[in-house]
């Protein structure tokens, strides 16, 4: 009997052994190394796996399993190597140096032509990095471009947090993993919000004119303190700005796809109510300040319509620190001109840079910024920091934070 179960537990061993290795000889066919798909597309997983190699019963000490475990310590220790598209002179790009042992930059540039790799360097990167701001970031077209070479590409990172100007089609259907700096920028721009909603409460431009005449005129001012804020688009930036209109005591009502609070939000407590795409109106019925922060997707095209924006309170003021093309920016600017509405801190514009001709340049009851708010000096110092961690993580096999759904847009 222990003959015949010994026989058996070495061909049970054996053949989980060979299971594993055909899968990760056809994951390297597929998407290379990358475990994180891997383990989604195939039965056995390699923590699957090592957990049934160490069950009781099980042989580790043959020379076939012996052999296997080498195997898998030398898949464990493998490095990545990485595309950095940026330019070469951006500052930001010193915190590589912070990048953990096994991972090597193998080209910086914001071109194909600026990187000039060979085709075995390019089909080699495991990972592409999408960083730099103004003249020094790589453009859409620059990754299109570089695409094809990119055979056993796994895994790109964008710096930026809106992927409406990165994602194309043969990267939406790849199964190249797709990351972004969702976080990065939250805090900067919850902090402008709640600037714009006190230049309005304190009427800071009555402030500079009177400044400016040498006119002592004293004048009531309003609290944030029991006024609501409407976020649209509750996601991390809503929810920054859901903390620090708490810190000034006031309401907040949220807007999401999904109205269930999680037990962490509920434990939370920052929201009041939250809302469903179709109950849009009855959010901006009810808000004194509606800030906007949504990404850009076919679904929010336009997602703050006229009827939306009708449905405001005549003292109501509207925020936008998502994306300009989220909001009817012509029924947005007829409400302000006739002081439907009492006025807009606006960040970003349908289009950017915004042309001279618009007339948001000449409204008085504008508070307007060039899509800076989340410009700070440390942005993409933290946004690559970021990426540093994501790394950290690659490399010890756990799962990357700010995975997205390519075909959702965010």
């Amino acid at each position: 009997k222990r003959t015949f179960f010994s026989t058996l537990e070495r061909i049970r061993t054996e053949f989980l052994i060979s299971n594993y290795l055909l899968l990760m000889l056809s994951g390297r066919a597929k998407t290379c190394r990358n475990y994180q798909a891997l383990s989604r597309k195939e039965t056995f997983g390699r923590a699957q796996f090592h957990r049934r190699l160490q069950a009781p019963g099980a042989d580790p000490s043959t020379a076939f399993a012996s052999s296997l475990q080498r195997f898998i310590a030398s898949e464990s220790d493998m490095g990545a190597k990485i595309l950095v598209l940026s330019s070469p002179t951006s500052p930001e790009l010193k915190v590589l140096q912070q990048l953990p042992p096994g991972s090597e930059v193998v080209g910086v540039g914001r071109s194909l032509a600026e990187l000039a790799l060979s085709e075995s360097q390019l089909a080699d990167v495991d990972i592409l990095a999408i960083s730099g701001v103004g003249a020094n970031a790589a453009k859409k077209a620059d990754v299109q471009d570089v695409w094809p070479t990119l055979k056993g590409l796994k895994w790109i990172y964008s710096s930026s947090a809106g992927l409406e100007n990165l994602l194309f089609p043969e990267l939406i259907e790849s199964p190249v993993l797709l990351t972004n700096a969702k976080g990065v920028y939250s805090n900067s721009l919850a902090e402008y919000a709640l600037t714009a909603c006190n230049w309005f409460a304190k009427d800071l431009p009555r402030l500079q004119r009177a400044k400016a005449d040498r006119n002592w005129d004293p004048y009531e001012v309003e609290e944030l303190r029991g006024k609501t804020m409407g976020v649209v688009g509750y996601g991390d930036i809503g929810q920054a700005c859901a903390r620090l209109a708490r810190a000034f005591k006031m309401h907040v009502v949220g807007l999401r796809r999904r109205a269930e609070l999680s037990e962490k939000e509920k434990q939370e407590g920052l929201v009041d109510a939250m809302y469903t795409p179709d109950q849009l109106t009855e959010l901006m019925s009810q808000s004194d300040y509606v800030v906007m922060s949504t990404p850009y997707t076919p679904q929010t095209e336009k997602l703050v319509n006229a009827a939306a924006i009708a449905a405001m309170k005549p003292n109501a003021v509207f925020i936008n620190v998502g994306r300009g093309k989220c909001v009817d920016e012509e029924a947005l600017i007829e409400a302000l001109k006739s002081r439907r509405i009492r006025g807009a801190g606006l960040d970003v514009f349908a289009t950017e840079p915004l042309p001279a001709e618009s007339e948001l340049w000449g409204l008085d009851n504008v508070l307007m910024s060039p899509h800076c708010a989340d410009r700070t000096k440390e942005f993409q110092i933290e946004s690559l920091e970021f990426f540093v961690l994501n790394v950290r993580r690659w490399l010890a096999q756990e799962p990357l934070q700010n995975v997205v759904d390519k075909r959702a847009g965010y």
